[in-house]
C-alpha cells in the first residue's frame, strides 16, 4: 500500500518539473490542450483509465491502474529506461505484471520486491531481482525476448505508452475510481486539462470540492476543461 501511494504521488508531483520555458505559456499550454483533446477520443481515451503516466529523471512511470481499493488502486508499476544500448524496464509487484505479460521466470516475492528486465540491441535479455536489503542478484541473462515472452511483449507495450506520452507533450496523469470517473493532464506545473465523461460519477463525499475546482476552468471541447491554477504546484 505504502508503495503505491508513493507511486501515485511520484505522477501527480511529475508536473512540478516544468520550467519557465516559453513553452509553458498560458498560450502555448492552451494550444497544447485543444490539440490534445482532438487527439483523443472516447476510445483512445481509455488508455488512461488503464494507466498512469508519469515521468522522472530518465525515466518514464507507468502504473496499471487498479479496482481494488485494497492495493491501492495500483496493481503493478515499471519505469521504463530507453537508454543508447538497451531498454529498461524496472518493475514492482512482478505477480501482478505476469498476468499481463506471462513468462516462465520463476521469482520469489517474498524476498525481492522488484525485477529488471534489460533487453539489448542483440534483443537478448537480462533478469535481475532486486531484496529486501537492496541487494541484486543476476536470475537470467541472454534469453531471447521472443522466447522469455511468447504472447506479449511488455517491451512494445511500453515503448507504446512512452511514445503516447510524448506525442502528447503531457507530464503525467492522474484517476481515482474512488472519486469520480474524471482524467486528469498535467500540462504544467500550473495547467491541468480535466476529461469530463458525461458519467463523471462523482462521488458525493468530494463532488463538491472538485465542481467548484472545475468551475475555475472553462470548457474548451465537450467534456473537457481546462484550468490554471492560482500558483504553481510545489512540494509542499
Amino acid at each position: 500500500m505504502r508503495h503505491c501511494t508513493s507511486i501515485l504521488t511520484l505522477i501527480i508531483l511529475t508536473a512540478f518539473f516544468a520550467c519557465s520555458d516559453p513553452q509553458f505559456s498560458d498560450k502555448n499550454i492552451e494550444v497544447k490542450a485543444v490539440n490534445i483533446t482532438e487527439k483523443l477520443d472516447t476510445l483512445s481515451i481509455r488508455t488512461f483509465y488503464e494507466w498512469g503516466f508519469g515521468h522522472r529523471g530518465e525515466a518514464d512511470i507507468f502504473t496499471k491502474h487498479s479496482n481494488n481499493p485494497d492495493s491501492g488502486f495500483y496493481s503493478y508499476s515499471c519505469f521504463y529506461f530507453d537508454n543508447i544500448d538497451s531498454i529498461k524496464l524496472s518493475i514492482s509487484r512482478f505477480e501482478n505484471f505476469k498476468k499481463d505479460f506471462p513468462c516462465d521466470i520463476q521469482i520469489d516475492t517474498s524476498k525481492y520486491y522488484r525485477v529488471d528486465f534489460t533487453k539489448f540491441k542483440n534483443a537478448s535479455v537480462r533478469i535481475s531481482a532486486f531484496d529486501n536489503h537492496g541487494q541484486d542478484q543476476i536470475i537470467v541473462e541472454g534469453i531471447p525476448s521472443k522466447e522469455l515472452f511468447t504472447t506479449n511483449d511488455p517491451f512494445e507495450k511500453f515503448k507504446y505508452l512512452s511514445d503516447l506520452k510524448d506525442s502528447l507533450g503531457i507530464l503525467g496523469n492522474f484517476y481515482r475510481p474512488d472519486i469520480g470517473n474524471f482524467i486528469q493532464f498535467y500540462l504544467s506545473s500550473q495547467h491541468i486539462l480535466t476529461y469530463l465523461p458525461d458519467n463523471s460519477n462523482l462521488n458525493p463525499k468530494f463532488k463538491e470540492i472538485w465542481l467548484k475546482e472545475f468551475a475555475t476552468g472553462k470548457t474548451i471541447k465537450k467534456n473537457w476543461n481546462f484550468r490554471k491554477l492560482d500558483k504553481p504546484m510545489d512540494n509542499g
